[in-house]
């Protein structure tokens, strides 16, 4: 785990240790059945679901913060008592939605979690994604996992443990480098754990299931070659350090980049959470990359 190799300069991609994985990712068939699921719509204003003594009911109500527009509510209840309300966000849409599920997620108690999703409305956003989950002693409370773009990720157990993992893609480099179609992000999972979300994106177990993603990407890679893309290499040398191979990505973007008719980008000439505008510099294409890898935490140096 946290697994480094050196690049260009000063700088060290930061990745994952890879071939030290015990064990091996266990096939689809092989994971466990779907689980219980439901989701809302017109015809379904309402809906409950329920596993051993865990259940989970979703319906409209007016949100906490605009009365005049709806929003979903999940309540779970355990042995009949109610154990936790969740408010979700609101879509400004008449059409009631929202989705619930319940899985093994968190290996801290001996009850299942619920996962419950909500959308925001607009394009491209945005899923809010939380999990009901209790904790050693049986007190539920809300887990919130953030919000994602699109339809946010989704819980599948991925190394066929008993707990799910959620799969989603790192928000960051949607629009970092060009157009939304035209950007690429690297796979980013999160695990939770005695109540608290935990990045697993850089856990070896996981080396399979980046490799999937990398070949995925990888089907744009010689049109991104040919027809230099920012936004493409700029995920795709993240992806690649995630899997300890950031260096020969780099290389192959510099490759492609020397045809590249660079008008540069807007950006701080160091990695910092907040910049004036008078600090602010255009710096060719690699020089940014290489300022956004670092405040994303794929670069150090």
């Amino acid at each position: 785990m946290g697994g480094k190799r050196t690049i260009t300069g000063a700088f060290i991609f930061v990745g994952i240790v890879v071939g030290t994985a015990a064990g091996s990712i266990a096939p689809l068939s092989a994971l466990a059945g779907e689980p219980q699921r439901a989701e809302l719509s017109d015809t379904r204003p309402a809906a409950e679901i329920s596993s051993g003594t865990v259940t989970a009911r979703v319906g409209m109500v007016a949100s906490s913060s605009d009365p005049a527009m709806s929003a979903p509510l999940l309540e779970v209840l355990v042995n009949g008592t109610s154990a936790v309300r969740i408010e979700g966000v609101a879509s400004g849409w008449e059409t009631p939605q929202g989705t619930i599920e319940i899985q093994e997620i968190d290996p801290a108690n001996d009850t299942p979690e619920v996962v419950f999703t909500s959308f925001s409305g607009g394009a491209h956003c945005c899923t809010q994604v939380h999990v009901a989950s209790a904790d050693k002693d049986g007190k539920w409370s809300d887990v919130e996992i953030g919000f994602f773009d699109g339809e946010g990720g989704s819980f599948v157990d991925l190394n066929g443990d008993g707990e799910a993992e959620f799969r989603t893609y790192d928000n960051a480099f949607l629009y970092a480098f060009d157009c939304y179609a035209c950007s690429s992000a690297p796979l980013a999972l999160y695990a939770v754990k005695a109540g608290k979300v935990v990045d697993v994106s850089r856990n070896p177990a996981f080396e399979p299931v980046h490799r999937a993603w990398l070949a995925d990407m990888e089907t744009r890679l010689a049109e991104a070659t040919r027809d230099f893309s920012p936004g493409f290499f700029t995920g795709w040398i993240a992806e690649k350090a995630i899997l300890g191979e950031g260096f020969e990505a780099w290389e192959t973007m510099m490759t492609a980049y020397r045809g590249y008719a660079d008008e540069g980008f807007e950006s701080c000439p160091v990695a910092k959470p907040d910049c004036a505008d008078n600090e602010r510099r255009k710096l060719s294409y690699p020089d940014t990359l290489k300022v956004f890898l670092k405040q994303q935490g794929y670069l150090q140096g």
